[in-house]
C-alpha cells in the first residue's frame, strides 16, 4: 500500500473528511485509492469514504468530473440501492455533485431513472427521499433516445404519484424547453392530485414544477387546468400553519400574474370563462380568477352573479392573499447593504444632488373644487362599465373626479380602493402628458399604498400606476428620485416597492443616470435570498431596454449571474438564463455595429 493510500485510510478511520478530500482534489494516487475504498466490507469505512468523495466532487471543475463520470457512476448507483440507509443518503448526494452541470448519456440516464424508481417505490426512510429532488433538478441528457422516453412513459403512466411527479420533472428537463402547450397543459393536469395530498414532500414537488413553468404566457388550450390549479394553489397559501404556504403564495402570486397578463385586454373572455365556472358550480375557481384579472367590472360583476346564486357566504376579498413574507433584517444585514453614495457621481453630467433629487413629494395645494353628488355617480357608473374611455373622458370634463377616487384610497373598503387604483392605473395609462397634471394630487396616497405590503394586488397597482405618471407626468424625476432614495433606504419595507417601481420603470423606458444608480446597488440584492427574485426582475427590465451600444455597463454582472444559473431556485435560474441569452444577444449586436 502506497504511502497516499495509508495516509487516506488513517483519514477516513478517523473521519477526517475534509482532509481525506482536499487529499484527493490534488493527488491523482489518493483519488483512485478513496474510489477503491467505496466497496470497502467495512461500513464504516465505506460511509466515510463516500462522504469524502462527496465534498471532493463539490470542489471538482467540470472537466475533472467528466472524465470521473464513467469511473464512478455505476459505483455510486449501487451504493444510493444499499440498505444502509446513511450510504445512500450520501451516495445520493454525492450522485447530485457528480452530475451537476454535466448531460448523461441515454444509458446512464436510464439507470439513474430506475434506481430513484427503486428507491421511492421501496417506501424507505422519508430522509432519503429529500435527497431525489435535488438530483432531478440536475439530469440533463446529452441526446434523444427512445429509451429516455420510455422511462419517462412509464413513470408517468404510475398510480404512484411520487414516480408521476419525478416523470415530470424529467420531462421538463428532456424537453426543448420553449413553452410547447402540450407540455405546460399535461403538467397543470397532472400536478393538481398531487397538491391535494396530505404527502408534504410530494406537494413541495408540485410547487416546485408549477414555479419553473410559471413564466410562460397562457395559453387558451390550458387556461381551464391553470384555473382549478390557481384554487388548489391558493388553499395552501392561506392555510397559515403549512409548511408548503410560503411556496404556495409565491406560486399562487405568478400564477395571478400569468392569468393577468393574458385577460387583460380580453375582459370578455374572461367574464365567459367565469361564467362558464360559475355553471358549473367551480365558484371559487371563478372568484380566483376574477381576483387574478383584477378587472372591476369583472369582479364587480362576480360579486352580483354569486348574490343572484344565493352564494353570498363566498366573500371575494377573503381569498386575496397576504402578503408575502420577507423575514426581518437584522441591522447587520441592512448595513451590509448600504450603497456608497459616491457611486452617484458616475452620472454623466458630473455631481447630482441626491438630497434634491428624493425630497418627499408633497401634493401641492389645490384650488379645484370637491365632487359634487353628480360627478361621484358618473365616477361609479364609469368605474362599473369598466371602460377606461368612459373613465377618461369623465376625469378630463371634470378633474375633481380625481379628489374622489383619493378619497376611496383614503377611507374606502377593500373594493374601494381596488376600484379607485384600477380607475387610476387606467387613467394614468390613458390621459396624454400634457394632462397628467389631474394625477397630481393622488401621487402621495399611491406612494402610501406601495408602501403597504398588507395587499400585495393594491401595491403593485400603486407601483405600476407611478411608473406610468413617472413616465409622462412632469413630476416624473421627483417620483423616480423618492424610488431611488426608498431603493438606497435598506429597510425591507421600502426596497421591495422600489424594486418593483424599477421592474416596470426600466421595462418602458431606458434612463441611464437612474440605471446606473439602481446598478451600482444590485449586486447586493441579486446576492440576498430574500430579494434576489426582485432583483432579477429590475435586471431583466434593465437589459431589455438598454441600448445596444450601452450593453458593457453590464459586463460585470456576468459571473454573478453564472452563479445564479447554478445555484439559486428554478424560478430564478430560468430567469437568469433569460437574462444572460439577451445580454449575450446584444454583446453580438455591439459587436456588428462597431464592425460596420
Amino acid at each position: 500500500m502506497s504511502g497516499e493510500s495509508k495516509l487516506l485510510e488513517e483519514y477516513l478511520n478517523s473521519g477526517k473528511i475534509k482532509k481525506t478530500s482536499e487529499l484527493v482534489l490534488n493527488n491523482g494516487e489518493a483519488l483512485t485509492a478513496l474510489l477503491s475504498f467505496l466497496y470497502s466490507k467495512d461500513p464504516e469505512i465505506k460511509l466515510a469514504a463516500v462522504m469524502a468523495l462527496e465534498e471532493a466532487l463539490k470542489k471538482m471543475p467540470d472537466i475533472m468530473r467528466l472524465r470521473l463520470l464513467k469511473k464512478t457512476f455505476d459505483g455510486l448507483i449501487t451504493l444510493a440501492l444499499e440498505k444502509d440507509d446513511r450510504v445512500s443518503i450520501y451516495a445520493l448526494r454525492a450522485i447530485k455533485a457528480l452530475i451537476a452541470g454535466l448531460p448523461l448519456d441515454p444509458e446512464s440516464f436510464v439507470k439513474l431513472g430506475h434506481a430513484l424508481k427503486d428507491i421511492i417505490k421501496a417506501r424507505r426512510n422519508e430522509m432519503i427521499l429529500l435527497e431525489i429532488p435535488p438530483i432531478l433538478e440536475n439530469v440533463r441528457i446529452t441526446s434523444s433516445d427512445p429509451r429516455v422516453h420510455d422511462v419517462i412513459a412509464r413513470l408517468l403512466r404510475s398510480k404512484n404519484l411520487r414516480l408521476k411527479a419525478m416523470g415530470l420533472k424529467l420531462l421538463l428537463n428532456t424537453s426543448a424547453y420553449t413553452g410547447d402547450p402540450s407540455l405546460l397543459k399535461t403538467i397543470f393536469y397532472e400536478v393538481r392530485d398531487m397538491l391535494t395530498m396530505e404527502d408534504t414532500l410530494l406537494v413541495d414537488f408540485a410547487l416546485n414544477l408549477l414555479l419553473e413553468i410559471t413564466h410562460h404566457p397562457l395559453r387558451e388550450e390550458f387556461v381551464d387546468d391553470v384555473a382549478g390549479v390557481l384554487t388548489l394553489v391558493k388553499n395552501l397559501a392561506l392555510q397559515e400553519q403549512s409548511e408548503v404556504s410560503d411556496k404556495a403564495r409565491l406560486v399562487a402570486e405568478k400564477l395571478e400574474d400569468a392569468a393577468y397578463r393574458y385577460y387583460k385586454d380580453r375582459p370578455e373572455e374572461a367574464r365567459r370563462k367565469i361564467q362558464e365556472l360559475l355553471i358549473n358550480e367551480r365558484f371559487y375557481e371563478a372568484i380566483d380568477l376574477a381576483l387574478a384579472v383584477g378587472d372591476t367590472y369583472v369582479l364587480n360583476w362576480v360579486a352580483q352573479e354569486l348574490e343572484r346564486m344565493e352564494k353570498k357566504r363566498l366573500k371575494i376579498n377573503e381569498r386575496v392573499l397576504p402578503e408575502p413574507k420577507y423575514p426581518f433584517i437584522p441591522q447587520e444585514r441592512k448595513a451590509q447593504k448600504t450603497i456608497n453614495i459616491p457611486n452617484l457621481y458616475k452620472f454623466k453630467g458630473g455631481k447630482i444632488d441626491l438630497e434634491k433629487l428624493t425630497k418627499n413629494i408633497e401634493i401641492p395645494e389645490q384650488t379645484s373644487k370637491m365632487p359634487d353628488e353628480d360627478t361621484k355617480k358618473e365616477l361609479e357608473k364609469a368605474i362599473t362599465s369598466g371602460k377606461a374611455s368612459e373613465l377618461t373622458e369623465l376625469a378630463l370634463r371634470k378633474p375633481e373626479a380625481v379628489f374622489e377616487l383619493e378619497r376611496k384610497l383614503e377611507e374606502g373598503d377593500k373594493f374601494e380602493k381596488m376600484d379607485a387604483l384600477w380607475a387610476l392605473s387606467k387613467l394614468a395609462e390613458k390621459v396624454e402628458p400634457k394632462a397628467t397634471f389631474i394625477l397630481e394630487p393622488v401621487v402621495g396616497k399611491l406612494f402610501e399604498v406601495a408602501h403597504s405590503t398588507r395587499n400585495r394586488w393594491m401595491r403593485i397597482r400603486a407601483v405600476k400606476t407611478l411608473a406610468t405618471l413617472a413616465l409622462k407626468s412632469r413630476r416624473g424625476d421627483e417620483i423616480v428620485g423618492k424610488f431611488l432614495e426608498d431603493y438606497l433606504s435598506g429597510e425591507k419595507e421600502r426596497t421591495v416597492p422600489a424594486l418593483e417601481f424599477f421592474s416596470y420603470y426600466f421595462l418602458e423606458t431606458w434612463d441611464e443616470k437612474t440605471a446606473r444608480v439602481v446598478l451600482s446597488g444590485l449586486n447586493g440584492f441579486l446576492e440576498d435570498d430574500e430579494f434576489r427574485f426582485d432583483a432579477l426582475m429590475v435586471f431583466d427590465a434593465i437589459v431589455a431596454s438598454v441600448p445596444t451600444e450601452k450593453v458593457d455597463l453590464l459586463k460585470e454582472y456576468v459571473p454573478l449571474l453564472k452563479r445564479i444559473k447554478k445555484t439559486a431556485s428554478p424560478d430564478e435560474q430560468k430567469l437568469a438564463i433569460r437574462i444572460l441569452e439577451e445580454m449575450a444577444s446584444k454583446s453580438r449586436g455591439l459587436v456588428t455595429h462597431r464592425a460596420s
